[in-house]
């Protein structure tokens, strides 16, 4: 996991709780955990949780457990005694798995949610992966357009450092305050220029990513 996962754990018997973080521990990666009381459980609640575990409980306790669970979208892990649970559990939350309580509960614990929380991870991922795709998408148009911008602002650049030029070829023409403009307008003209030479060059390498990202050069550290 990249990040820290949290699992919440409803129960209450508090041996299941620490029986179930104490086989957790031995695992490679290990979630946060939040060990909550099904008797104080607030059906309002909203369950800041990648995966719930469930301790055995009646359908009476277990159902708003059950139906908070589903409407957080957490998905619920269950541990029951009683065989005809599953379909019952299935029908208020269909992502809900029921496991049973019974030798080696523990381990079969840890294991689905470690496949639940694996699950949870590469949507995670996949989603993260979406909004980058997007987000370059995005600037490559910018970059686009800013490239296709070039030749109509590179001209109208040329048109003012030319007619500054020209002013300034007339020194008895202007005062020394309009020349001190003059000259300023014809500085920042050729900072200017010097902005699109740098987007040419940005247009050069746009063009080999494109058709073929290995053949961009590669720089210099400090250069």
């Amino acid at each position: 996991m990249s990040q820290t996962q949290n699992a919440v754990i409803i129960s209450d018997s508090t041996d299941f709780g620490r029986t179930l973080m104490a086989r957790w521990q031995a695992e490679r990666e290990v979630p946060a955990f939040t060990l909550l009381s099904a008797e104080f459980w607030d059906h309002a609640r909203v369950v800041s949780g990648d995966v719930a575990v469930i301790a055995p409980l009646p359908r009476a306790r277990l159902e708003p457990v059950l139906r908070s669970l589903a409407a957080s979208g957490t998905t619920a892990v269950c541990a029951s005694d009683d065989p005809g649970t599953w379909a019952w559990a299935r029908s208020l939350h269909p992502r809900a798995l029921v496991i049973p309580h019974q030798d080696a509960w523990a381990d079969t614990l840890v294991t689905f949610c470690a496949e639940v929380l694996a699950r949870v991870a590469s949507q995670e991922r996949a989603l993260r992966a979406e909004r980058l795709a997007a987000e370059n998408q995005h600037f490559a148009t910018l970059g686009r357009y800013i490239v296709e911008m070039r030749h109509s602002f590179n001209n109208a650049m040329t048109s003012l450092l030319g007619n500054a030029e020209l002013l300034l070829m007339e020194p008895g023409a202007f005062s020394a305050r309009v020349r001190e403009q003059l000259n300023t307008i014809r500085a920042m003209a050729m900072r200017m220029n010097q902005m699109m030479l740098r987007l040419a060059s940005l247009e050069s390498e746009m063009e080999i990513v494109e058709s073929d990202p290995a053949d961009i050069p590669q720089r210099k550290v400090g250069t």
